[in-house]
């Protein structure tokens, strides 16, 4: 096994306004801006041809495809690893009805079309037919979840890829290039070309990636789809691909409303596009809790929406666009607390690494003359105390001070106003995550402005 988490040269293409170039032949597709319902219905590409689609209510979202030998026929793999056959693709088990650590996000078929693997978000495999286990990285720890895998033409090998765009190979998978650290766009699926001297990624909004001999037949990118993409699949002769639209109901993609209390594949899909863009919430586990309220306020306010902590159309907008807060340092590690935003932005070399929601000074006077005001300025970590503080002004969880008796510290509520007495108010899951993995050390340049 080898992991190939490495930076590739990457040519993306997305086409902005209509969906046109290189002879891109779009079957059932809808115009740019349309909201016509695409659910379960394959874009076609190239040569592509449309074959069926997905049932539009379905026991769990869809959430990739395989073609079969001939290319007259292919698989579509629900979330649950319940599988839907078209055309000449036969059925050879699946994971439906049994239990499931992690949800299935991907497909691929063997090179004689007798079997297929279903893979986990945590890079475990299923095989079925005469499909071969190489490894997998089922078990290791990863970065980001993986999001499909696609075999090689032999059977010999196949591929793992992440949502960053990070690679995986096993068995004979020859590794031509990655999007890990080079884009922010989300990547939901890949598809190898016939000899496997390349393969394509597909990103959620749409958009096509190309390595290797790989060529590019048209994309999504830059039309406003109803439903995210979440799958990828290329015809054996590698002149066309299928894009996947998702079946997961509108309300779960952002047409309608995520919030506390939410739960299923579309909250997960949420959480992996928030970490991926360095809100942190804690390990993405389909649950909508409290932090990941805290990452959404987060992104909101990045975005200058309203800060309702809810995933809506706009939210899902701006996660879909990338949004992330601008730093101002461009050397060193700093923690930067802007009090425009309310956001505390972990910044390496100018680089984002994690941003907070923060609740900070609320501007208000308390004991007849102090007013609630967070200080601006350099300042740096100077003290810590592991547990809490209590004082004349309230409890401190868990306080790293960054001048005088102002402090970043845990609490219980951190709304997406400022409403401190002039500390930086992070959740107490966040200051515990700081703490363990020491993000604010003593010295730590803080710059609040």
């Amino acid at each position: 096994m080898r992991n190939r988490l490495l930076r590739g040269l990457v040519s993306w293409v997305a086409l902005a306004g209509a969906m046109t170039g290189l002879g891109a032949s779009i079957l059932g597709a809808p115009p740019a801006g349309a909201a016509t319902d695409i659910a379960g219905s394959p874009l076609a590409f190239g040569s592509a041809p449309s074959l069926g689609n997905a049932p539009a209510a379905t026991a769990a979202p869809i959430v990739g495809m395989a073609t079969t030998p001939s290319g007259k026929g292919y698989w579509i793999v629900g979330s649950d690893g319940g599988i839907f056959t078209f055309g000449d693709a036969g059925f050879f088990g699946s994971m439906g009805g049994q239990p499931l650590r992690q949800p299935i996000v991907g497909i691929a078929a063997t090179a004689d079309g007798q079997g297929y693997y279903e893979v986990a978000s945590d890079g475990g495999l299923f095989t079925f037919g005469d499909a071969g286990f190489m490894g997998s990285m089922g078990g290791s720890p990863l970065n980001q979840p993986v999001v499909g895998m696609a075999t090689t033409p032999g059977g010999k090998g196949y591929f793992e890829v992440a949502s960053d765009g990070g690679i995986f190979t096993f068995g004979d998978a020859a590794f031509h290039g990655s999007a890990a650290g080079i884009t922010k766009a989300q990547v939901v699926g890949i598809a190898v070309t016939p000899d496997g001297g390349g393969y394509w990624m597909a990103s959620a909004s749409g958009g096509i990636f190309t390595y290797g001999d790989a060529q590019f037949f048209g994309s999504a990118g830059g039309g406003v789809l109803p439903n995210p993409i979440v799958g990828l699949a290329a015809t054996r002769d590698g002149g066309g691909y299928w894009l996947l639209p998702s079946t997961a109901p509108r309300e779960a993609w952002g047409l309608g409303r995520l919030t506390v209390g939410s739960n299923g594949p579309a909250v997960l899909s949420v959480q992996q596009q928030l970490t991926h863009l360095g809100y942190w919430l804690g390990p993405p586990n389909g649950a909508f809790g409290d932090s990941t309220q805290q990452a959404v306020w987060a992104v909101q306010k990045a975005a200058g929406l309203g800060r309702d902590g809810e995933v809506g159309p706009s939210t899902y907008s701006a996660l879909a666009q990338g949004v992330q807060p601008q730093p101002r340092s461009t050397s060193g590690s700093v923690i930067e607390i802007n009090l425009t935003t309310d956001l505390i932005m972990f910044v390496n070399n100018g680089q984002i690494v994690a941003t907070l929601n923060t609740s900070t000074g609320g501007g208000y006077t308390y004991d007849g003359n102090q007013v609630a005001v967070t200080p601006t300025g350099h300042f740096g970590i100077q003290r810590a105390v592991n547990g809490m503080v209590v004082d004349s002004l309230g409890a401190l969880w868990r306080p790293r001070y960054f001048t005088g008796g102002y402090a970043i510290h845990g609490d219980s509520s951190v709304p997406p106003v400022p409403v401190s007495h002039g500390c930086a108010r992070v959740s107490n899951e966040a200051i515990d995550w700081i703490w363990a993995t020491n993000m604010a050390p003593i010295g730590a340049a803080v710059w609040v402005y």
